[in-house]
């Protein structure tokens, strides 16, 4: 029978447990996720809770107990569906899984982390919402040699065995080859004017959303930005935004939009302004952007919007949870965790259980493979990021039920 480690080492004393403090760290949290798209449309906001299923053999003494401390919930549907993976991953797996709503507050959070410490976690999974004042929480856990694991977002410190979550740099080059091509299509080749809308560049994922398009844009010689928009992550001020653009200078090819709320701006934009014309219309405006929610998605179908480039969300949770599950059981060695330089496949990792949830297998497609293990780095050291490929959703594809934004 599996045994609860943690009540083991409380019994040794509280002597045992001071070599398992945490260092303080910094730093933005590398190249990961960006906690979601706040602001969507309406989706699974949910409440705290526990879940478990004894039919699979797990629950009881036998059962790691995880502590899913999550950023926040509140309506929005990217975290629903990166909640919803975590739940029926557990359930499948047998594990006791407790879900903390953080409501994007990093004090709530931390103090969530605090009430799952006291109920005898194994350990923590969670998506920091700010990566400096997260290493609290790893620092909390350690103390109590609960180990803290992280996805979509991290935290500034080395002590966190593992961080899950798409590259914002590459996805967001992809979005500029995916634009480039879609020009290419138009013209006979790669060509034309762009337009980009621009995120405060404040933060590590932001910057990385516009250098990686910058970057990889400027590659085609025959490819002009003439214009960047920068606003301020309101979906209103971002159609504002727009609309001055078009009304200034509507005679641009191409749109990038860095995420979810630029990608519907851009679609109630034209509208208004009545240059909302279908793929294949000579005044088309090529509009590529990243993040598929819904309403994205069906603009995507309706050949108004040309492709977004998604994170495979559903699989953030369970393949963090797979890795927290070797290394519980390998005592909290490293060697459980894949080692920087390894590019992970589809045939080296099964998170398929076979099962369906809501009608469909989530994980029977591989969307995140392959993943390259890499390192992000902190004041206090090296922390192992396993970043998972992202999908890029065309109309061709835009149906899969199992693409977070079908979920909602």
């Amino acid at each position: 029978m599996r045994v609860n480690r943690r009540t083991l080492l409380k019994g040794a004393g509280a002597s045992s447990l001071v070599a398992f403090a945490g260092c303080t760290g910094g730093g933005d949290g590398g190249d990961g996720g960006d906690g979601g798209d706040g602001g969507g449309d309406g989706g699974d906001g949910g409440n705290e809770g526990t879940t478990m299923d004894d039919s699979d053999g797990g629950g009881g003494d036998d059962s790691y107990h995880i502590g899913f401390a999550i950023m926040g919930l509140g309506g929005d549907p990217w975290m629903g569906a990166f909640r919803k993976g975590a739940e029926w991953y557990a359930q499948d797996m047998g594990l006791e899984l407790t879900v903390t709503d953080g409501e994007f507050d990093a004090t709530k959070q931390i103090n969530d982390v605090k009430t799952l410490l006291q109920q005898d976690v194994d350990a923590i999974l969670t998506s920091p919402v700010q990566s400096d004042a997260a290493v609290t929480m790893v620092e909390d856990a350690a103390a109590e040699n609960v180990p803290v694991f992280t996805a979509n977002s991290t935290a500034a410190t080395s002590e966190v065995p593992l961080f899950t979550a798409f590259g914002n740099a590459d996805a967001a080059s992809s979005a500029a080859d995916t634009l480039a091509s879609r020009l290419e299509q138009r013209y006979g080749s790669p060509e034309g004017t762009v337009v980009e809308v621009l995120l405060p560049q404040d933060s590590e994922t932001f910057v990385q959303r516009h250098e990686g398009f910058e970057s990889q844009i400027s590659q085609y010689e025959d490819i002009e930005v003439i214009s960047q928009l920068e606003y301020d992550q309101s979906q209103q001020d971002a159609a504002n935004k727009i609309t001055t653009q078009l009304q200034k200078d509507s005679d641009f090819d191409a749109l990038y939009c860095p995420d979810l709320l630029s990608g519907l701006a851009a679609m109630t934009a034209f509208e208004n302004e009545g240059v909302k014309h279908p793929i294949g219309n000579e005044n088309h405006i090529t509009t590529v952007g990243l993040d598929a929610g819904p309403s994205t998605l069906e603009a995507i179908r309706n050949d108004y919007f040309d492709a977004a480039i998604d994170q495979p969300n559903l699989f953030y949770a369970p393949i963090t949870m797979k890795y927290v599950v070797d290394y519980l059981d390998a005592d909290k060695d490293d060697s459980a965790i894949p080692d920087p330089g390894q590019e992970i496949t589809a045939d080296d990792l099964t998170i398929s259980t076979g099962n369906k949830h809501d009608g469909i297998d989530p994980w029977k497609e591989p969307l995140w493979a392959p993943a390259q293990v890499t390192e992000l780095e902190f004041d206090d050291g090296m922390q192992t990021y396993f970043k998972t490929s992202q999908v890029v959703v065309t109309k061709e594809n835009a149906d899969v039920p199992y693409i977070w934004g079908n979920l909602a």
